[in-house]
């Protein structure tokens, strides 16, 4: 089991390596989009064939490219990768569901049907869901205990969640697809096969079905408090030192080597920008109020330019070409202006 999971980690951290290597040197963006796309069936189908964990190598390049994407991934892939990426995992997920009924009735056809599966089965199919439900308990209440004698010996950083919050986080141990896809890579004549299969359903239906179902109830009997402090910074600081860091930027090459402005528009812009965001951390509240009936002006102007558009197009007057570029071009600023006002993508 060492070799296999260790093996599976490596593996997968040479994938990432490679992905990285290539990432880096290709100037396609549709290249770096395909490749990023296909590393987790790279690190998987690479650890199969050395025989080690292939979901463990997927897991493994899968964390490596989430670290790492935000330094090598431009942002015209980054958005279309997600986009593309997003449409991907719905289909992948409701075919997984589609293979765990092909897969489950297979296995129970194999023994003759559900009224003819063994007493024994049923005893390890249950013993099984009770022992994955109990286990999360036991992993994040001794969690617990380790962060609170970490805490008491002077570590910071090492915060217990509390009671309430430890008991929601163990009830939330829902398993989908890696369970399944465990026992689905072992060998078909592999003995005990179907049984494993089946308690991976079991497993799959009892914390999805049962334990998602209830756990709203669940909080609401608990009622969990967040005691973490609040993070040194949040959301407006974070926006304008962004600004302020571009404003340096733009403060320093609006003017030519003479010390003449050459850039006086893009340096009052950025200056607006900077007194908008002052105002934001200052009161993030009154400030995005004010900035909703902004945007929402700004959007009804685009949706007039957009029907402008579409106007002149079909009265011949533009080819396909231009309409296509000066659709792209609303569309970006509207979703930019979207995502400010909060609203889903």
């Amino acid at each position: 089991f060492a070799f296999v999971a260790i093996g599976g980690v490596i593996v997968g951290a040479l994938v990432a390596a490679g992905w990285i290597f290539l990432a880096k040197r290709f100037q396609d963006r549709m290249l770096v989009m395909l490749i990023t796309i296909l590393l987790c069936w790279a690190a998987y189908i690479a650890g199969e064939a050395v025989h080690v964990s292939g979901v463990i190598a997927t897991v493994t390049a899968g964390l490596a490219m989430g670290w790492y994407q935000h330094e090598i991934l431009s942002a015209d892939v980054r958005l279309r990768a997600n986009s593309a990426w997003f449409i991907m995992v719905f289909v992948l997920e409701a075919l997984v569901f589609i293979l765990i009924g092909f897969s489950l009735r297979g296995a129970i056809e194999r023994i003759g049907g559900i009224e003819a599966m063994p007493l024994s089965w049923v005893i390890v199919i249950a013993a099984v869901v009770m022992t994955v439900i109990v286990a999360r308990f036991v992993w994040i209440f001794a969690s617990e205990a380790v962060l609170g004698i970490a805490g008491k010996a002077g570590l910071d950083r090492a915060r217990p969640l509390g009671w309430r919050q430890a008991t929601v986080l163990s009830w939330t141990g829902m398993r989908g697809v890696v369970t399944l896809a465990v026992p689905l890579t072992l060998p078909v004549d592999m003995p005990g096969r179907d049984l494993m299969l089946i308690c991976a359903f079991a497993v799959i239906f009892v914390t999805v079905v049962a334990q998602g179902s209830s756990l709203g109830m669940l909080i609401r009997a608990v009622r969990p408090v967040d005691t973490d402090p609040p993070a040194k910074m949040a959301m407006p600081a974070a926006e304008a030192a962004m600004a302020r860091a571009r404003l340096a930027v733009i403060e320093r090459l609006a003017y030519d080597e003479n010390g003449t402005l050459i850039h006086p528009l893009m340096l009052e812009e950025h200056r607006k920008r900077m007194n908008f965001m002052e105002r934001y951390e200052a009161d993030a509240g009154a400030t995005m109020d004010g900035m909703r009936s902004h945007l929402d002006v700004l959007l009804q102007a685009i949706a007039a330019g957009r029907a402008e558009l579409l106007r002149i197009h079909r009265a011949g007057l533009i080819e396909d070409e231009v309409l296509h570029e000066l659709e792209r071009d609303l569309d970006v600023e509207e979703l930019g202006m979207t995502l400010q006002l909060g609203e889903p993508a």
